[in-house]
C-alpha cells in the first residue's frame, strides 16, 4: 500500500524530471517522465478511493520502469560519447 502523499510527490518528481531533461534535449527521458507524471496524477486524483488507487498504482509502477530505463539508456548514451 502506498503511503498517503507518495502520488502526489512522485508527480512532482517527474515533473522535475521532465523540466530538466527538456533542458537536456533529451525527447526519450521527457517522454517518460511526463508517462509517469500523468500517471501519478491520475492516481493522486483517486487517493480517497480504495479499487482506484488499486486500480492504478501498477500503471504507475509500469511507468517507473519504463523511465529507469530511460535513465539508463541516457547513461549508456553519454558514456559512448566520454561524458
Amino acid at each position: 500500500q502506498m503511503p498517503e502523499g507518495a502520488f502526489h510527490q512522485i508527480m512532482r518528481a517527474a515533473h522535475v524530471i521532465k523540466g530538466a531533461s527538456s533542458n537536456l534535449m533529451c525527447q526519450q527521458l521527457r517522454a517518460t517522465a511526463m508517462a509517469l507524471e500523468q500517471a501519478a496524477s491520475v492516481a493522486n486524483g483517486s487517493a480517497g478511493d480504495a479499487a482506484a488507487v488499486a486500480a492504478n498504482a501498477p500503471i504507475v509502477q509500469a511507468r517507473h520502469g519504463d523511465l529507469r530505463k530511460a535513465v539508463q539508456n541516457y547513461h549508456a548514451f553519454l558514456q559512448s560519447i566520454g561524458i
